[in-house]
C-alpha cells in the first residue's frame, strides 16, 4: 500500500490566519492514522488471525512515497515560525527532522503500529525530504518509529517485552526501510516519487543529491522557491495552486484583505525571493559529472535490487536540473518580463532625449516588446509539466518489465491498467484546504495505492487491486467524482479518465473495496 505528498512539517504555535495550514488542528495525522488502523485490521482479517511479530498473516508493505515530511517548511525558534535556507546537511537535518516527529506523534504512533505487527514501512525520498537520503536522517526517523514499535508491544504485553530488547528492537528496525530514488518489490512493483520527471524538483544525483560541498543537498528551484518565497507568504496555502494562482484584481484584492494592515509585504517577499532563488541556482551550480552518475546508478542498483542496465535506462528518463534552463526559471519566476519591462522603459527614455518629439512611439515601446515576448515565448503550464511526469512512467514500466509503477508528487490521484500493467499516482494527504481560514477541504476523500499479489503465484501472475479512496472511515472504490473542486498541482481532472480494468479480486472481504 502506498501515500505520499502528507507534508508534516513543524506546527505553527499561533492561531490565527497566518500559516494556518501548518496549525495543530488542521494537521492530517489523525485521518492517517485512523486510515493505518483500519488497513492493519484489514490485514489482519485477510490473514485470519490477530498478526503480531512472528504470527502468520498476510505480509503487508507500507510505502510512505515521498514529501511525508516537509523540511523546506519554516523551522519553529522560540514559539515563532521563523522562514530559514538553512544549509541542506546532516547538521540542520537531524534537529529539524526529531522537531517534525515530535510534533507528530500520531502519525509515528500508526507507523510504529504497522511495524509492531511485523509488516514493513518503506520511507521514499521525495524533493521536500531528500534529506532521507542522509544517514543520519534515516537513523533519527527509524529510532522515532522503533521507539513507538516498542511501545505498543508494552502496550498489548502488559510491560516490558521478554528477551533481549536490543535483539527486538533490531528485528523492528529491519523493518524499516529507506529509499533514496525508488524502491522495487520481488513481484514487480516500482515505487518512486516522481519528482526526478520535474525539472524544478529534479536531482543529478538523486542516491547522492550532493553539489560542490561535500554532504549538503544541491537546492533545486523548488527548494529555494519554498524556503525563500512561498513560506514567506503565509497568507497562501502552498498545497492548493488555486490559492496562489490568482488574477491581477485577485491579487490586489488578496493583498488588501491580509497584507494591507498586517506590517507584512507581499510584493517585497516575492520580488526578493525570485531574485534570491534566480541568484543562488547560478551561484550554486554544478555541471554534470559522468563519474559520478554512473558511481549514483550502481548505488541505486545496490540499495533496490534492480538490474543495472534497467538503472541506467529508468535514469534515461530524468528532466534536466532548472540551473540548466536559467531561462525557464527565469520565466516562472517573471524576472523576464520585468527586466524586458525596465530594458522597455529605458529605450523608451532614450527615445525621448532623441526624439523628443516622439512621445508616443516611446511609450508604446515597453508594452508592445511585452507583448511581441509573450507571443514568441510561451509559458510551459503546470498541467504539462505534471503530464509529463505521469508520462515517464509508461517508459520506468518499460525499463524494468515492471507489473505496477507507483508515482508521487502531483499530488493528482491517478489509477488505470494498461496491457496488465497498472499505472497509479497517489494524490496527497497534505493540509489542502479551498480558503485561507481553513475551513473548506479540498479534498472530498483521501487516495491510496493498493495492490495485492499471492507469494506463492509465479512472476507471470497478474497483481490485483488500483486506485482506493479513504472516505468515511472506511476503503472505497476510487470514484473521479472524489477529486478536489478546485485545481490543485494541475487541472488533470478536467481530462478524460481512463477506466479501471476489472481485475482478480482480491482476498477475502478484507479487500473487497479494491473490486472494480
Amino acid at each position: 500500500m502506498a501515500i505520499s505528498d502528507i507534508h508534516l512539517c513543524e506546527l505553527e504555535p499561533t492561531d490565527g490566519l497566518w500559516m494556518r495550514y501548518r496549525q495543530a488542528p488542521y494537521s492530517p495525522d489523525g485521518e492517517i492514522a485512523a486510515m493505518l488502523d483500519a488497513l492493519r485490521g484489514e490485514v489482519r482479517k485477510g490473514a485470519g488471525g490477530s498478526g503480531g511479530l512472528g504470527a502468520e498473516r498476510d505480509a503487508l508493505t507500507l510505502v510512505l512515497n515521498g514529501d511525508i515530511f516537509d523540511l523546506d517548511a519554516p523551522r519553529v525558534i522560540g514559539n515563532e515560525s521563523v522562514v530559514h535556507d538553512l544549509p541542506r546537511t546532516a547538521e540542520h537535518a537531524v534537529p529539524a527532522m526529531e522537531a517534525i516527529l515530535r510534533d507528530h506523534p500520531v502519525f509515528v504512533a500508526a507507523v510504529g503500529r504497522i511495524v509492531a505487527d511485523g509488516h514493513t514501512a518503506v520511507f521514499v525520498a521525495g524533493n521536500h525530504d531528500i534529506q532521507l537520503t542522509l544517514p543520519e536522517v534515516r537513523e533519527a526517523v527509524q529510532r522515532s518509529v522503533v521507539d513507538a514499535a516498542m511501545h505498543e508491544l508494552a502496550i498489548r504485553d502488559g510491560g516490558p517485552p521478554a528477551g533481549s530488547t536490543e535483539e527486538l528492537r533490531a528485528a523492528l528496525a529491519a523493518r524499516v526501510a529507506f529509499r533514496a530514488w525508488f524502491h522495487r518489490t520481488h513481484d514487480g512493483v516500482i515505487v518512486e516519487h516522481g519528482n526526478q520527471y520535474d525539472s524544478y524538483c529534479c536531482y543529478r544525483y538523486p542516491m547522492a543529491p550532493f553539489g560542490r560541498n561535500p554532504g549538503e543537498i544541491q537546492p533545486t528551484m523548488g527548494s529555494l522557491v519554498s524556503r525563500l518565497l512561498v513560506s514567506r507568504m503565509g497568507y497562501f496555502n502552498p498545497h492548493v495552486d488555486s490559492s496562489f494562482m490568482l488574477s491581477g484584481f485577485g491579487y490586489l484584492s488578496h493583498w488588501t484583505r491580509y497584507y494591507l494592515f498586517s506590517g507584512r509585504s507581499l510584493v517585497f517577499a516575492f520580488g526578493v525571493g525570485a531574485l534570491r532563488t534566480m541568484i543562488e541556482l547560478v551561484r550554486r551550480r554544478d555541471p554534470s559529472r559522468r563519474a559520478l552518475r554512473r558511481a549514483d546508478l550502481a548505488a541505486a542498483a545496490r540499495e533496490t535490487g534492480a538490474p543495472f542496465p534497467a538503472v541506467v535506462k529508468h535514469a534515461r528518463l530524468f528532466a534536466r536540473p532548472a540551473e540548466d534552463c536559467l531561462g525557464r526559471v527565469a520565466r516562472e519566476l517573471w524576472l523576464d518580463r520585468l527586466g524586458l519591462a525596465a530594458l522597455g522603459i529605458l529605450a523608451a527614455l532614450a527615445c525621448l532625449c532623441w526624439m523628443p518629439g516622439g512621445l508616443a512611439a516611446a511609450a508604446l515601446l515597453a508594452p508592445t516588446l511585452l507583448v511581441a515576448y509573450e507571443c514568441a515565448v510561451p509559458k510551459p503550464t503546470l498541467d504539462a509539466v505534471w503530464q509529463g511526469v505521469n508520462r515517464a512512467a509508461r517508459s520506468v514500466a518499460r525499463a524494468h518489465g515492471a507489473k505496477a509503477v507507483i508515482f508521487g508528487h502531483t499530488h493528482n490521484p491517478e489509477g488505470s491498467w494498461e496491457g496488465g500493467v497498472f499505472f497509479g499516482n497517489t494524490g496527497s494527504w497534505s493540509a489542502a484546504f479551498e480558503d485561507i481560514a481553513c475551513t473548506q477541504p479540498v479534498f472530498e476523500a483521501r487516495p491510496l495505492v493498493w495492490l495485492r499479489s499471492e507469494d506463492d503465484a509465479g512472476p507471470e501472475a497478474p497483481l490485483s487491486g488500483g486506485l482506493v479512496m479513504w472516505k468515511d472511515e472506511r476503503f472505497q472504490p476510487w470514484r473521479a467524482d472524489a477529486r478536489p473542486s478546485v485545481p490543485r498541482k494541475a487541472e488533470v481532472a478536467k481530462r478524460p479518465r481512463p477506466a479501471l480494468r476489472p481485475r482478480p479480486a482480491l482476498r477475502p472481504q478484507a479487500t473487497a473495496a479494491l473490486r472494480s
